[in-house]
Order: structure tokens, then C-alpha cells, then sequence
């Protein structure tokens, strides 16, 4: 057996219901000073019949172990602790494998006792734990400070605690039980003898009474017939009046049967109508999804647009710069033709100066020629010399004019030299520029077409994902409509049958004007009909109402006052007539339901109602049987010889004495079955709220993600378009600078062959310009030779040479201008074929950028395309979103017209409500006239009973011929007559003569048996006594030795042992303790200290176990006064025999602790109000108790 859970409410500083679990081994209970920790073993002790305020740590009172309130909290008005013991090896004497024993205590002084949910009395479970060590005067408790009474307590008040242990507790109760029943014998045998002595005197005077009785017998025979032959003859006539009167309540019955059916066809019209408004509200919500639809694709469309115009944008603002670029490149493309324009008007200038400078060469050279031939004819050597002369001297201007041009061209191929190292130095940069650019604009072009995959497979993944996301929102959107519809439909029958159950419908007049008499508090006590405190077992509502019939509409009140109180009002208002059951004095019914067959079962089982009604339900249904069918029901009827009303499912009944009753139900049938649906529908409402809101709850969220998705799915695209524009202009940046670089490199080579074909030039220049010059110095020479000789020959004669050397030096500078125009002429020539070049570069960029415009300007006119096809589609969304608001606004309006509908119907339903009740109240007058003839006719009846006992049948055997009832009558007077002419009469003589004749001979009889009865009662108080001593004796000896033992291993040595002062008395003999601890001697106990003093006290209670063991034991700090040693012993050994024995130890001490499996700590985490928190030190695992 095993102490599994204690459960706490009200209970000391316990005002919540706490339920601790216990599992077998060692569980500690720990916590601070005043946290509670003693009240969980006050609490087992009080449970298990605990009594005495004074052991419970009270202040005198027992209603102290009620809650007392705090300052946050106010009193409790009780206190209740169960105990949960496992008794699957059913050690206590009871047919089950739990004991759960309770106990109940009211600030009233009320108090329940309980044995599994069973109402018992305190001796009963002192009984039940006779001899199991867990009683109210066990050794399984050892409250605070308590261990050492075992050692400080006299030696005769150790005895209790040592008899339970040796198991004679139960015979000491028998023993004991046995003395007080011989006591009460002894008083009986007294008493009885009075009696006999009493009965002696009495037997004669009756004798004489008895003989007068017999005469008034004979008279009263004969009146009893002439009166139950008057008295059936009244019973035929009110039997006559109530057929009268039953033939126009079925006339009644009918036509309130007809205005039933009429409402009934127009609550299901009703009903198809609502069912057609549901089907409109589903077709409305439809369209309303659709248009949401549509409105979210119009604003995707707009988004759409919006990137579409923004790329459009963006273009254009790209075309722009390109344009700028061109019109720049055109301006630059003006200002190259200007420049190649001055450079050919001024090598058209320069070509006329050289042509005018070669005509005055000419002119000069023919001078020089005429000149020489002038002076050829003057003489022939001089002529001679002057003809070398001019010719060396025209030579020598050649040469100097070839020195000239030779320098000229060496010096102007340095200067082309020169300009061209910069030039290519700058196309260097240009294409080093170049090749950056085009590193840029490959990562620039490589970044974009990733970026398009990327955004490309972003935008798949987005797509498959809002398709999904949009079929779950309408999966949502649907759920959430359908939870709407439903609970909807749900609301509506709900309110239908409030309707009906506030109306009182289905119950007569008299009971709804009971029940607005106690709503309006003009009647108290007032509970309701039968039918408003009953829960009946699904599937038996049709079998309960046919068992109950007209009772379902008794009314239940709280006590006969108030019933009085009812019917006085009924009466004093014509309201009819009803039926009252007051809690106070109806009276169950008595029916064994274990003698019924396997398929049957009594009705009071199938119903549930509150535990003050038991008394109502089983006087109603406590003797009806309920069966499935009516063949089972004949076998049922039989089996019970007919005593007992047996009832179907379906409705049909086997009445007791064997007459069957069948058809259609009555009319107050559904009445179970409309309460059991409303609480349906009222846990499906509840059920439907909740789904609805998590409908909603996962609509929003699916709308949210859908947005989310869109928003997403539109950037995507956005970013998408972006990223193809970046991707074309990267292509189109591409092609212009791999252009580019190829020119720029072209021209960097042809600037480098330019270079070596000038250096060549300036080499061979200066060559010939040297040779030139020497040539020249030669010719010079030679000519000063010859104008020496010439002078020789010439004489004074210096006017040719003067002429000569003139036209010889204008010759020489007209040649060298013309040598420097024809310089001029050819740097223009080189300016103009590169002014041709670069006009070259300009046209294939404006070509370039012409491509690009048009490119650009080709997907302006795709995104202009697609503006408008998307404004198309959101025109025809539009559109479709009128359409579809159109459509609901006709449903709508078929949807009020419905409901107009429904509304006719209502008006209807009350009208023929109205004429219903009229129709029932008729019924009900109708019914009180039946009523007041069943009454007479009953009254007549019973009036037979009452005064002769018999039934109407058994009357009409007796009734005696008659001419009328006026003789009738006459002949009743002159025999009551007669008895009174008798006298007093004594009729009880003859029953009390035979009667007291018959209890004295019965007397003496009993003085006889209780003489016996003492004898054994005698003789069973010795067999019990020497018992007693024999199992007192072995189990003494038994403890004794385990004491021994325990103590030694305790102390760590030292000896002990119990003694009983008088041995010969072992029944009633004191027990000392002698102890010795390692190196003492102790003659006196309370020379120990106090732990040596708990120490004993805790080995007397391990030998006590040891011998008889305790299935638990609830320990509160019995280790306390111990040192840390022998606790750690204490802790061991309670360790080594948890096996035997559950242990709940209450302790500070950490050795204890640590023996623990399981600890519960104590708090107080709201002032004086305890709390519990579990730690499973096997698993380390915390949980709140609750």
C-alpha cells in the first residue's frame, strides 16, 4: 500500500487546491521557519481522524484549520484534504484498487467524512485502518516536537503506540466493543424485567375490551358495506364527468396540435429560407474575393506602370546625354571644317605667293641671263669668266637654296617629330583611358547580366511562391467564410431555441406562471421544473421524458414553505393547479438495480443532476427500467414479475401489472432533447468563434505575405528592367570603347611609322643640307676666284658685277621665300589630312550614338506597349469589379427580400404562437375542470382507502343491493347508531390484548436470550484478552531485540531494551526504556540530552517498524535536535529501509536532504499563503505544484 497523493484546499496556510504526488521511497519536504512545512503532516494527520485541536497545532478550535484570510486574501468557509492510497494488493477492507479517503470541516461545525466520493462515519475509517499502523492513533504521523514524548512520556502512555504496533489494536477495540455491548446487556436484562413485570398487570383489564371490540366489529361491517356501496355509486358519477371532460381536452389537444404543425412548416420555411440567405451571403463573399482579386491585380498593374514609366524615364535621360553628346560632336565636327576651311584658303593664299615668287625667280633668272650675255658680248674672256661667274653664282644660290630647304625640312620634321612624341604620348594615355574604361565597362556589363539572372531567377522563385501564397489565402478566405455561415446558422438556431426555453414552450400554464411568479421575486425557492436540473445521457432523451411524463413538469422547490407558498399563489391567482417537489420531504425511491438483466438499466442512472436532487431523481426514475426495444422490454417486464415500469428508447412502456402503453410522445416530448441541443450548439459556437478567429487570424496572415510578395515580386522587376537598361548601355558603352581603343592603337601605330619616316627624313635633311653648304662655299670660292680674275680682265669696270650680285641676291631670297612658302603650303596640307582624321573618328562615334538612340527609343516604344496593354488589362479589371459589385448589389437585394421573407414568417409564428398559448390555455382550464373531477373521483377513492382500505374494485365485490340512495343513506344513520350506543370503544383492545398476551410471552423469551448473550459476551472478552497477551508478547520481544540492534547501530554501540513494569499484567503494564549509551550509564532518561534523547526515540520508532511496518510514515522533523553525524546515520538507515516503508520526511537538515528522492520546497511567496514547488533529484528536474 502507498501513500500516492494528498490533496489540500482550505487547509491552514493552504488556501488553493494543491495535489502532491508521493512517489515509494524517501520524499523531502523543505522550506524556511512558517512557510507551511507542518501543515502537510497536520493536514494527513487531520484527514485520518485526528480530533483533538491541541494535536494540530490549533488554538483551541477546530475551525482554526480553516484558512484565516490575509491581508490580500479573505477567510476561506472551509477546509478539505483527501488522501490517495493505493490499494491494488487491497490490504483495507474495500472492493477497489484506490482508497481516497477525505474529509470535509465547515466554519459551521459541519463535517463529511469520505471513503472513495462515499459519505462515512469517523468510526468507520477508524476501523478501516485497524491495525495498519496509519490510524488515527498510529505511529505513521510524528508531528513536530513529537518523537521525544516517546521517551519523555510515562510509561503507561507508551502503550498506545506499542499496541498498534503488535497489531492487538483491533483486538483491543473488539475487546473493548465487546465490554460495552456486556454493559448494555446487563442494563437490557434490567430493563427487560421491568417490562415483563409491567405486562403482567395489563393482560386482564384487556381481556374484557377485547370482547366489547368484537360487537362494535360486527356493526362497523355492516356500515363499511352501505358506505362503500354510497361511495362507489359517487366514484361512477365523477368517473362519467371525467370522460365528459377528457373528450373536450382531446378536442383541444387537436386543434393545439394543428397550430403546432403550422408553426412548425413555417419555422422549416423558415428555415429554407436562411438556408437560401446563407447560399446568397457565400455568392456575395465570392465576388467580394473576386473583386479583392482584382484590386490587388490593378495595384500590381500600377506598380507596373510606375517601372515601366520610370525606365522610360530613364532612357530618355539617357538619350538625352547621347544627344548632347552628338550635338557636341556636331558643334566639334562645325569647328573642324571652319579650321580645315582657314587651312585651305590660306594654302590657296600661299599657293598664289609661290606661283607670283616663281614668276619673279623667272623674271630675276632671265635678268641674271640677259645680264650674262650682255657682257658675253663685251669680251670673250671676261664674257667667259662672267658666264662661269653667273653660273657658279646660280648654283651657288641653288645650293644655298637647297641648304635652306634641306635645314627647313630637317627643322620642321624635328618640330613634326617633337609634336608627335606628345601625340603619342597623349594616344598612350588615350588608350591606356581606353583600356581602363573598357575593364569597367566589362565588369560594369558582367555585373548587369548577373544581376539579370539573379533578379531573373528571383523573380521565378517570387512568382511560384505568390501563386501558392494566393491559393492559400483563398483556401483561408473560404475557411473563414464557411466558420462565418456556420456560425451564423448556428446563432440563428440558438436564439430559436432561447426563444422557446425563455417562453416556457412545451409547459402548461401553471408551471409558466410559477416560474415568472419567481423570476419577478414574488415567489422564493423556487428551483424550476424537473426537466431544468436534469442531464440526460445522449441518445435517452425521448426514454427519460416518456418515464417522466406529466412529472417533467413537476416543479422543484426548495423546501415545503415554499411549495405552500406556490400553491396558495396559484390559487389565489387562477393559475391551475401543479405540482411541487420540495427538497425536504420527498423521499427515494427503494429498488436494487443490481438485480436487473445485462441490457437493461434503471433510469436515475442515465440522467445527472445535482447531488441535492439525488432524492427527486430516484423517487421519479429510481424504479423505472429503460430497455432498447420493446421486445427487450417484454423479456425485462417478465423477468421482474411485472413490478416495475419498463420503458424503450423510442418511447413505448410496459407499465407495472403488465398493460402497455405506446404511440406517438406527448406533447411536452423534446423538452430534454431542445436543452441538449442548445448545449451543443452553445460548444459549437464556442468552437466556431475560435476556428473564425484563427481563420482570420491566417487570412490576414496570408494577405500580408500575398502583399508582401507582390511588393517584393514588383521591385524584383523593377530592378529587373533596370537591370536589362544597364545591360544595353553596357553593350552599347562596349562597343564604342572597343571601338575606340582599336582607333586610338591605330592611330598610335600610324603615329609611330610617322615618327620613323620622320626621323628618316630629318637624317637624310641634314645630310643634304650639309652637302648643300658645302657645295655652296665651294661654288663661293671658285667664284671669288673668278671675280678676281674678272677684276683683272675687267679693269674698273664694276657696274656688271654690281648687277650681277644684285639679281643674284634678290634670285636667292625670292628662292628662299618661295622654298619658305612651299614649307607654309605643305604644313597646311599636313593640318588638313589630320583635320580629315579626326572628322573620321566624330562620324563613327555619331554613329555610335545614333545606334544607341535608336535602341533606347526601340524599348521606350516596348515599354510604351506594354503601359498600355497593362492600362488595357486594368481597364477590363475595372470594368469586371463593376460588374461584379452589380452582381452584389442584386444579391444583396435578393438577400433582403429573403430576409423579408423570413420576416413575414416570424410575424406569422407569433401570431399562431399567440393563438397556441390562447389554444393551451384552454387546454389548461379544461385540464383543471379534469383535474377537479379527478380530484373528487380520486378524493372518493382514496376516502375507500383511507377508511377501509380498499380499491375501487375491491369496493364493487362489496357493495350491497339498494332501491335509492336516499335508503341508501338512511340505512348508513341507524347503524352509526347503534355503535354509539356503544360507548367508547377500545377497537385497538382485541390487537392489543393479542398483542400484549403475545410481547409478554416474547418477553420472557428475551430475558432468556440476553442472559445467554452475556454468558458469551463473557467468555469472548477472556478468548480476546489471552490473544491480547500472546501476540503483545511476541511482538514485544520482536521490538525489543530490533531496539537492541538499531540503537547500537545509532549510538555506534552502547545496549538498550524495553521492560515492562508489570509483568504479569501485560495488558495493561507500563513499559520502561533502558539505555546505555557508548560509555554511560544512564539511570534516569532524562539524563540524556535532547538529541540522545531523539536518538532513543527514533530507534524505539525504526524497531517499531522493523516489526510491524507502516505502509508510509510522515515524519516532521524528528531529526531536528541530531547532530550533523547522526544525521547523516539517521538519513542511512532511513535510506536502507525506504523499501519497506514510504517516507515523507518535513526537515531543515541537509543529510536528510540528500537521502531524498523527490523534495518539495515550501514557500511563502504571498504572505500565509504557502506554495509548492517539486524537485525530482533523480532526474533534476523543478516543477511548480499546483
Amino acid at each position: 500500500m502507498v501513500f500516492k497523493e494528498l490533496e489540500i484546499q482550505g487547509f491552514k496556510s493552504f488556501p488553493d487546491k494543491v495535489r502532491i504526488r508521493f512517489d515509494e521511497g524517501v520524499t523531502g519536504v523543505v522550506g524556511p521557519n512558517g512557510s507551511g512545512k507542518s501543515n502537510l503532516s497536520d493536514a494527513v494527520r487531520w484527514v485520518l481522524g485526528e480530533t483533538s485541536s491541541r494535536q494540530l497545532r490549533a488554538a483551541g478550535k477546530m475551525e482554526d484549520v480553516i484558512f484565516g484570510g490575509t491581508r490580500r486574501r479573505g477567510a476561506m468557509g472551509f477546509a478539505m484534504v483527501r488522501l490517495t492510497l493505493d490499494n491494488s494488493a487491497h490490504t483495507l477492507d474495500i472492493d477497489a484498487d484506490e482508497a481516497v479517503i477525505g474529509r470535509k470541516y465547515y466554519r459551521s461545525g459541519e463535517s463529511e467524512y469520505t471513503i472513495n466520493g462515499q459519505l462515512c462515519r469517523l468510526k468507520d475509517i477508524y476501523e478501516l485502518l485497524l491495525d495498519t499502523g496509519i490510524g488515527r492513533d498510529g505511529y505513521s504521523v510524528i508531528g513536530q516536537g513529537r518523537i521525544a514524548e516517546i521517551v519523555a512520556a510515562k510509561s503507561s502512555e507508551r502503550r498506545e503506540i506499542f499496541e498498534e504496533a503488535c497489531g492487538i489494536a483491533k483486538y483491543r477495540y473488539r475487546k473493548n466493543e465487546a465490554e460495552r455491548r456486556l454493559a448494555a446487556a446487563a442494563e437490557n436484562l434490567e430493563r427487560l424485567r421491568d417490562i415483563l413485570d409491567e405486562l403482567e398487570a395489563r393482560v386482564g383489564p384487556l381481556e374484557k375490551e377485547s370482547e366489547k371490540a368484537k360487537k362494535y366489529l360486527e356493526l362497523a361491517g355492516r356500515r363499511k358495506g352501505l358506505e362503500v356501496t354510497l361511495w362507489t355509486d359517487t366514484v361512477h358519477r365523477a368517473k362519467e364527468a371525467v370522460r365528459e371532460a377528457q373528450r373536450k381536452i382531446e378536442i383541444a389537444n387537436a386543434d393545439y396540435a394543428d397550430v403546432s404543425r403550422r408553426i412548425d412548416e413555417a419555422e422549416a420555411g423558415t428555415a429554407d429560407i436562411r438556408a437560401e440567405i446563407e447560399a446568397l451571403i457565400a455568392r456575395i463573399d465570392e465576388k467580394n474575393a473576386g473583386i479583392r482579386t482584382l484590386e490587388q491585380a490593378a495595384a500590381g498593374a500600377d506598380a507596373r506602370i510606375a517601372v515601366l514609366e520610370n525606365d522610360i524615364r530613364h532612357n530618355e535621360a539617357t538619350a538625352g546625354t547621347l544627344r548632347d553628346e552628338l550635338r557636341a560632336g556636331s558643334e566639334g565636327a562645325k569647328a573642324l571644317e571652319a579650321e580645315r576651311a582657314a587651312h585651305e584658303a590660306q594654302r590657296q593664299a600661299l599657293g598664289a605667293e609661290i606661283e607670283a615668287a616663281a614668276r619673279r625667280i623667272a623674271q630675276l633668272e632671265a635678268s641674271l641671263a640677259e645680264l650674262t650675255e650682255k657682257s658675253a658680248a663685251t669680251g670673250e674672256r671676261r664674257g667667259q669668266l662672267e658666264a662661269q661667274l653667273a653660273a657658279l653664282a646660280a648654283k651657288a644660290t641653288d645650293w644655298k637654296v637647297e641648304a635652306a630647304a634641306a635645314q627647313a625640312a630637317a627643322q620642321s620634321a624635328a618640330v613634326r617629330l617633337e609634336a608627335q612624341a606628345g601625340e603619342a604620348e597623349a594616344a598612350q594615355q588615350a588608350i591606356a583611358g581606353l583600356e581602363e574604361q573598357k575593364l569597367e565597362t566589362d565588369a560594369f556589363l558582367a555585373d548587369a547580366a548577373a544581376a539579370a539572372t539573379r533578379l531573373e531567377n528571383i523573380k521565378a522563385g517570387l512568382s511560384l511562391k505568390l501563386e501558392s501564397r494566393k491559393k492559400a489565402l483563398a483556401e483561408a478566405e473560404a475557411a473563414q467564410q464557411a466558420c462565418a455561415r456556420a456560425e451564423e446558422a448556428a446563432r440563428g438556431r440558438v436564439a430559436i431555441l432561447r426563444e422557446l426555453e425563455h417562453s416556457l414552450d412545451g409547459f402548461q400554464s401553471s408551471v409558466k406562471s410559477v416560474m415568472k411568479a419567481a423570476e419577478a421575486r414574488r415567489l422564493r425557492g423556487i428551483t424550476g421544473p424537473v426537466s431544468t436540473i436534469l442531464t440526460v445521457r445522449p441518445g435517452y432523451e425521448t426514454a427519460i421524458e416518456t418515464a417522466l411524463g406529466f412529472a417533467l413538469q413537476n416543479i422543484v422547490v426548495e423546501n415545503e414553505t415554499a411549495a405552500k407558498a406556490a400553491m396558495a399563489y396559484l390559487k389565489e391567482t387562477k393559475g391551475g393547479r401543479a405540482t411541487f417537489l420540495p427538497l425536504d420531504t420527498v423521499r427515494p425511491a427503494s429498488f436494487d438495480a443490481r438485480t436487473l438483466p445485462e441490457d437493461a438499466v434503471c433510469a436515475s442512472g442515465l440522467v445527472q443532476a445535482d447531488a441535492k436532487y439525488a432524492n427527486i431523481v430516484s423517487n421519479l426514475l429510481g424504479r423505472i427500467v429503460v430497455v432498447d426495444d420493446i421486445n427487450t422490454a417484454s423479456r425485462v417486464a417478465r423477468a421482474l414479475g411485472y413490478r416495475n415500469r419498463v420503458v424503450t428508447r423510442d418511447g413505448q412502456v410496459i407499465n407495472a401489472g403488465g398493460s402497455f402503453t405506446g404511440g406517438s410522445v406527448s406533447r411536452s416530448a423534446g423538452l430534454f432533447s431542445r436543452r441538449q441541443e442548445l448545449e451543443e450548439l452553445r460548444k459549437k459556437l464556442a468552437g466556431l468563434e475560435q476556428q473564425r478567429a484563427d481563420a482570420a487570424k491566417r487570412t490576414q496572415a496570408a494577405a500580408a505575405e500575398v502583399t508582401q510578395l507582390e511588393a517584393q515580386l514588383t521591385a524584383t522587376e523593377s530592378e529587373l528592367i533596370t537591370a536589362g537598361g544597364d545591360k544595353i548601355r553596357g553593350e552599347v558603352e562596349t562597343k564604342r570603347v572597343d571601338a575606340a581603343l582599336a582607333a586610338a592603337r591605330e592611330n598610335l601605330g600610324a603615329l609611330q611609322r610617322s615618327r620613323e619616316e620622320l626621323q628618316r627624313t630629318q637624317a637624310q635633311q641634314a645630310a643634304a643640307a650639309a652637302e648643300a653648304q658645302a657645295s655652296m662655299q665651294r661654288a663661293e670660292e671658285d667664284a671669288r676666284i673668278l671675280e678676281a680674275e674678272l677684276a683683272g680682265v675687267s679693269g674698273t669696270d664694276g657696274d656688271f658685277l654690281a648687277a650681277r650680285t644684285k639679281l643674284a641676291d634678290e634670285l636667292s631670297e625670292c628662292k628662299l621665300h618661295k622654298l619658305g612658302l612651299e614649307k607654309d603650303a605643305d604644313a597646311h596640307a599636313a593640318s588638313l589630312e589630320a583635320l580629315r582624321g579626326r572628322t573620321g573618328e566624330r562620324d563613327e562615334r555619331a554613329r555610335q550614338i545614333e545606334a544607341s538612340l535608336r535602341a533606347l527609343e526601340q524599348q521606350n516604344e516596348q515599354h510604351r506597349a506594354a503601359i498600355q496593354a497593362v492600362r488595357a488589362q486594368t481597364q477590363q479589371s475595372r470594368e469586371a469589379i463593376a460588374a461584379c459589385e452589380e452582381e452584389i448589389r442584386a444579391l444583396a437585394q435578393q438577400r433582403l427580400e429573403k430576409e423579408g421573407a423570413t420576416t413575414q414568417n416570424a410575424a406569422l409564428v407569433r401570431k399562431w404562437t399567440d393563438e397556441r398559448e390562447a389554444l393551451g390555455r384552454e387546454a389548461a382550464r379544461l385540464a383543471e375542470q379534469k383535474e377537479q373531477k379527478d380530484a373528487e373521483y380520486d378524493a372518493t377513492v382514496a376516502k375507500l382507502w383511507e377508511e377501509y382500505e380498499l380499491t375501487l374494485s375491491d369496493a364493487e365485490a362489496l357493495c350491497v343491493p339498494f332501491e335509492s340512495v336516499t335508503q341508501l343513506r338512511r340505512d348508513v344513520g341507524e347503524v352509526r347508531a347503534k355503535i354509539r350506543a356503544l360507548g367508547n370503544v377500545n377497537v385497538g383492545a382485541i390487537d392489543e390484548y393479542a398483542e400484549v398476551r403475545a410481547r409478554y410471552d416474547y418477553m420472557r423469551a428475551q430475558v432468556e436470550d440476553v442472559e445467554q448473550s452475556k454468558a458469551q459476551l463473557e467468555k469472548m472478552i477472556t478468548s480476546l484478552a489471552a490473544e491480547m497477551r500472546s501476540m503483545f508478547t511476541q511482538s514485544f520481544e520482536a521490538i525489543n531485540r530490533h531496539f537492541g540492534r538499531i540503537f547500537a547501530e545509532l549510538f555506534g554501540g552502547g545496549s538498550a531494551s524495553l521492560k515492562l513494569e508489570d509483568e504479569a499484567d501485560v495488558l495493561e503494564s507500563g513499559i520502561e526504556i533502558e539505555v546505555a549509551p557508548p560509555g554511560k550509564i544512564i539511570k534516569n532518561l532524562s539524563a540524556l540530552s535532547g538529541g540522545e534523547q531523539a536518538l532513543v526515540a527514533i530507534s524505539i520508532y525504526f524497531a517499531i517498524l522493523a516489526v510491524n511496518p507502516a505502509p508510509f510514515c510522515v515524519l516532521d522533523e524528528i531529526e531536528a535536535a541530531l547532530d550533523d553525524v547522526n544525521v547523516t546515520r539517521f538519513a542511512q538507515y532511513l535510506r536502507r529501509v525506504s523499501d519497506k516503508t514510504q517516507f515523507i520526511v518535513i526537515t531543515h537538515r541537509r543529510g536528510t536532504m540528500e537521502a531524498a528522492n523527490v523534495l518539495y520546497g515550501v514557500t511563502m511567496q504571498e504572505d500565509g499563503v504557502s506554495k509548492l514547488l517539486k524537485l525530482d533529484l533523480e532526474q533534476v528536474d523543478a516543477e511548480l505544484v499546483s
